[in-house]
C-alpha cells in the first residue's frame, strides 16, 4: 500500500500554478488526496504515467530533491518540523509503513559516518523510479540541516549522476546502483534543521506511529474520516502540549473553516471531539495509577482543579471517588 502524496511533489513540479497542478492530475488519473491509499499495481502505473508526461528517465530524482516534503501529507510535515536530522530520520524511517508499506529504510552509524539503504519490494525495472524519487527525498530532508563543515554527502541509485543536482549543493558524490543509498559526515545528525516545529513533529510523529495506520490493519481502516483523523492527532497531543483547532488546521494544511464544516457534516465539533479523547484518556491514567495532577497536566489543563471539574462534569463523580469505586469493583470481582 502507499500513499498518494508519493504523487505530489513530482505532479506539482510538472504544474506551473495550483489551476495546473489539478488539471495534471486528473489528466494522469492520480489521487489527489495526500493522505490517501492506493495499491501498488495503481503506484507503478501512476509512475509510469508521471514518468512519459516528464519525458525525462530521470525526473523522479530531481523532483524527490526539489519538491516540498509538505506535499507528501503526514510524513513530510513531520520530517520537515523535526528538531534535528537525526529526528527527521527517525520520523521517515517509523513513517515508511505510512507512505510505502512494503519499503524498508535501514539507518547504521559506524566510523564517523551515517549510512541509510532504501529498499524496495518491486523488480529493477519496475522499482527504478520509486529508489529514485526516495532518495531524491532522503537528499531533500539530510541538504536541509544546518551544517557548518562539508558533510560529505554520497549517494547511490538507479542511473546515478553528480548532474541530477544544483550546482553548489553539499552532495560531493553520486553513483549509479540498483539500489538506494546515502551516507554523510555523522555530526550533522545533530544539526537543526530549518523550519522546525518541535510541537508539530513529536505530535505528528506519534500520530504517524498510532496502530489505526500501521501496515496491519485493513485497508478501510487506513481511510479515517476527518473527525478520526483530528482525534488521532488530539490523542498523540496528549503529554506534550494542548491541540487546538489552529494545530490541527497547520497539520492538515486545510484551512480551520474548512475543517470545522467537514466534522459539522460528520456530525462531530472540534471541541466534543477533545473532550470526549480528553475523558477516554483521562479514565485509563487514573485506572493505572496516574495522580491526578499528572493525569492533568498529560491531557492540557492548567490546574488540577479545572481537570477535576471537568471529570466530574464527564463521570458525575471526582477523579479520587472515581478510581475509589473501581478499586471497590474490582475486589469485588477478586472476592477480596
Amino acid at each position: 500500500m502507499t500513499r498518494a502524496g508519493t504523487f505530489h511533489g513530482p505532479t506539482l513540479l510538472l504544474s506551473d500554478s495550483k489551476q495546473g497542478f489539478h488539471k495534471t492530475h486528473l489528466t494522469l488519473d492520480l489521487s489527489a488526496d495526500a493522505e490517501e491509499i492506493i495499491d501498488v499495481s495503481s503506484y507503478l502505473k501512476g509512475l509510469r504515467k508521471i514518468s512519459r508526461l516528464a519525458g525525462d528517465d530521470d525526473f523522479f530524482v530531481w523532483a524527490g530533491f526539489n519538491q516540498k516534503l509538505e506535499d507528501l501529507g503526514f510524513f513530510g510535515r513531520a520530517a520537515v518540523s523535526a528538531d534535528t536530522l537525526w529526528d527527521a530520520f527517525q520520523i521517515t524511517k517509523s513513517a515508511l509503513d505510512y507512505i510505502q508499506s512494503e519499503s524498508e529504510l535501514v539507518i547504521r552509524v559506524y566510523s564517523g559516518r551515517c549510512h541509510i539503504w532504501y529498499f524496495e519490494p518491486f523488480n529493477a525495472h519496475e522499482g527504478a523510479h520509486d529508489v529514485q524519487y526516495t532518495i531524491g527525498l532522503l537528499a531533500n530532508v539530510v541538504c536541509r540541516a544546518k551544517n557548518e563543515w562539508d558533510p560529505d554527502i554520497k549517494i547511490a541509485y538507479p542511473n546515478g549522476s553528480l548532474t541530477h543536482f544544483p550546482a553548489g549543493s553539499p552532495i560531493a558524490e553520486v553513483r549509479n546502483s540498483k539500489q538506494g543509498y546515502i551516507s554523510f559526515d555523522d555530526r550533522l545528525l545533530k544539526s537543526g534543521k530549518v523550519g522546525t516545529d518541535v510541537l508539530r513533529a513529536e505530535v505528528l510523529s506519534r500520530y504517524l506511529d498510532a496502530k489505526f495506520i500501521r501496515r496491519d490493519q485493513n485497508l478501510a481502516d487506513l481511510k479515517p474520516l476527518t473527525k478520526d483523523v483530528v482525534a488521532g492527532l488530539v490523542r498523540a497531543s496528549f503529554g506534550v502540549a494542548p491541540w487546538t483547532l489552529a494545530n490541527t488546521s497547520q497539520a492538515l494544511q486545510t484551512h480551520a473553516r474548512t475543517i470545522q464544516l467537514r466534522l459539522k457534516a460528520e456530525g462531530t465539533p472540534f471541541r466534543e471531539i477533545v473532550q470526549t479523547e480528553r475523558h477516554n484518556m483521562s479514565k485509563r491514567l487514573l485506572l493505572v495509577g496516574k495522580g491526578i495532577e499528572e493525569t492533568a497536566e498529560a491531557l492540557g489543563f492548567d490546574h488540577r482543579q479545572s481537570f477535576s471539574e471537568a471529570f466530574s462534569g464527564w463521570e458525575g463523580i471526582s477523579p479520587s471517588a472515581f478510581v475509589k469505586a473501581h478499586a471497590t469493583q474490582k475486589a469485588e470481582k477478586t472476592g477480596l
